[in-house]
């Protein structure tokens, strides 16, 4: 699509639309419902970026634990202004973060009754992720040309919404689930018209990942009240709850996680299953809902062995450290899958591909149902 196919374009006011809904949802939304953020940072630190100008080995000492070495570092703090950081590290160890002249890291400042102390707390990554998030859109936008670029727009969308409402309206008090919900529907409306366009194929599609996400919830919800997980299954959760005194709810917290991990291969398996539909529509105009239904869940039915393949991998690659950490324990594995880490994710699996998998009839037939009534020849 051009830019003057979209400027004359029948549907350019749904486009129009979607920017208008999510600038008013990130933008006035926390405002009207008065969201006040409480700072969870109990020590009042800062952290801002540097770059080391100069690093000077002041000792070298041998221990049990390997070389320690002394270092004075100076760095310039992006503010402004030089600081000079005296630390120890051992040699060789990933976590003592090994600096040379030149290097970005992030410096934290911290005041005492002797005044400043600077330390350093990690590398500076931002250049870097920005030269990987450019060339990931770039393929993406040179790949899938102006519907790749759309899509790129709707996952600036997406982080939009999770940064500037859900997060906020979790640490503000809202139930996690319910302010999830909520910007779960912005987000599959906007991901899904800006990538597919304002058709009925999306109406299809949209109207399926509604009613799926609807089910996750329940699924969700039973799966974690049934196993009765804590949601305190990591030193993150933990941390939060510590910090939060137990006022963000750790349980709701793990139903909202559950609800975004499903959306966005919702939003995959219902787009593909609604244009899978259109498509054979187009092909045959003869063919009834019910054929379209039964031909369509022919591809459905390879869509979901790969799909939970894919969403199953995800959730371990994502935990794999505590999956070996876990398997490396003498207890044998019917003990381990009921500790409350290794439960979290099996039900967080379990209940995510459960909605996924009935995605597939459930947005098969609406749009099959949809296109065996409405003329979809110039449904893009």
């Amino acid at each position: 699509m051009t830019l003057r196919t979209l400027l004359v374009h029948p549907h350019a006011l749904t486009y129009s639309a979607v920017a208008v809904v999510l600038v008013l949802t990130i933008a006035v939304a926390p405002a009207i419902a008065g969201f006040e953020v409480p700072p969870l940072n109990p020590f009042g630190a800062t952290s801002t970026e540097a770059e080391v100008v100069a690093v000077e080995v002041t000792g070298r000492q041998q221990s049990e634990v390997g070389v320690i070495l002394s270092e004075r570092v100076t760095v310039r703090l992006s503010g402004g202004g030089e600081a000079s950081i005296e630390r120890q590290y051992i040699e060789g160890d990933p976590v003592g973060v090994h600096v040379e002249p030149g290097d970005g890291v992030l410096v934290t400042a911290d005041e005492t009754p002797d005044g400043t102390a600077y330390f350093i707390a990690d590398r500076s990554r931002s250049l870097a992720l920005w030269v990987l998030l450019v060339a990931f859109a770039a393929l993406v936008t040179l790949v899938g040309r102006w519907r790749g670029l759309w899509s790129i727009v709707g996952l600036a969308a997406s982080f939009l919404v999770i940064v500037q409402f859900i997060i906020p309206a979790i640490l503000s008090g809202w139930n996690p689930v319910v302010a999830t919900v909520i910007g779960a529907i912005v987000i599959a409306f906007t991901t899904l018209v800006l990538a597919h366009g304002a058709n009925w194929k999306t109406v299809a599609a949209i109207s399926g990942t509604g009613v799926s996400l609807a089910l996750v919830i329940v699924f969700a919800g039973f799966g974690v009240a049934f196993t009765e997980l804590t949601g305190l299954a990591d030193e993150h959760a933990i941390a939060l709850n510590i910090l939060s005194d137990s006022t963000i709810d750790a349980r709701g917290l793990l139903l909202a996680s559950i609800i975004i991990g499903a959306l966005g291969v919702l939003d995959d398996v219902t787009a593909t299953q609604a244009s899978t539909v259109f498509e054979l529509h187009r092909a045959n105009d003869h063919l009834s809902a019910t054929e379209l239904l039964g031909r369509a869940l022919n591809v459905g039915r390879d869509h979901i062995a790969s799909t939970v393949n894919t969403l199953v991998l995800a959730y371990v690659s994502a935990s794999l450290p505590l999956v070996v950490l876990l398997a490396s324990q003498p207890e044998p594995i019917g003990l381990l899958i009921s500790r409350d880490q290794f439960a979290t994710e099996i039900v967080r699996t379990l209940m995510g591909s459960m909605g996924i998998v009935v995605a597939v009839p459930i947005t098969t037939g609406i749009a099959a149902l949809i296109a065996a009534r409405v003329n979809v020849e110039d449904d893009a």
